[in-house]
């Protein structure tokens, strides 16, 4: 059964050359399944929250939860091409495409992070 996932999303600034003020709220449609943990990074880690043999287009949210003294975490595709490095407190949300995969690996120092994955439908 599909079912929506309501969004809020805001960028505003004065400040600078070029002043933005951008509010979009768009709901989007997922179905199952739906995904989410927290992980613990460290100089060995690399996890793979989805994996490149999913056959299914989702929505994929990770934020780095660690303090401002901790480490950044690097988020790539599934053949390693790197798509966000999210520093402590950053994150990031994505439209995954199906048979790409999506890893998490440490970066700089251990940090936590949690994420959250839908099925887009």
């Amino acid at each position: 059964m599909a079912t929506t996932l309501s969004t809020t999303f805001r960028l505003a600034s004065l400040t600078g050359t070029d002043p933005v003020s951008i509010s979009i709220a768009p709901t989007l449609s997922i179905g199952v399944p739906s995904s989410s943990g927290s992980i613990e990074t460290s100089e060995a880690s690399s996890e793979s929250i989805l994996s490149a043999s999913s056959e299914v287009d989702s929505y994929l949210f990770v934020r780095n939860t660690g303090a401002s003294t901790d480490g950044n975490v690097l988020v790539t595709t599934g053949s390693s091409n790197n798509v966000g490095l999210l520093k402590p407190q950053d994150f990031l949300f994505i439209p995954l495409k199906s048979l790409v995969g999506c890893r998490v690996a440490y970066d700089t120092a251990a940090t936590s992070l949690d994420w959250f994955l839908w099925t887009r439908s």
